[in-house]
C-alpha cells in the first residue's frame, strides 16, 4: 500500500460522518438478513432431540 493510499483510507476512517453512515448501512443489512431469514412467518422450533427417550 502507497503512503499517500494509506493517508486517504485513515482521512476516511476518520471521518465521524462517514463512520455513522457505515454503521447505520452495517445495521440496516442485519435487519434486512433477518426479516429475510424470517420473513416467511414460519417460526416454529425444532424438533426437540431427546423426543425419543
Amino acid at each position: 500500500m502507497s503512503p499517500h493510499s494509506l493517508a486517504a483510507l485513515s482521512r476516511l476512517v476518520g471521518n465521524p460522518w462517514l463512520r455513522g453512515v457505515a454503521l447505520v448501512l452495517y445495521y440496516l443489512a442485519i435487519l434486512l438478513a433477518l426479516i429475510v431469514m424470517y420473513g416467511k412467518g414460519d417460526f416454529s422450533t425444532p424438533p426437540f432431540i431427546y423426543q425419543g427417550f
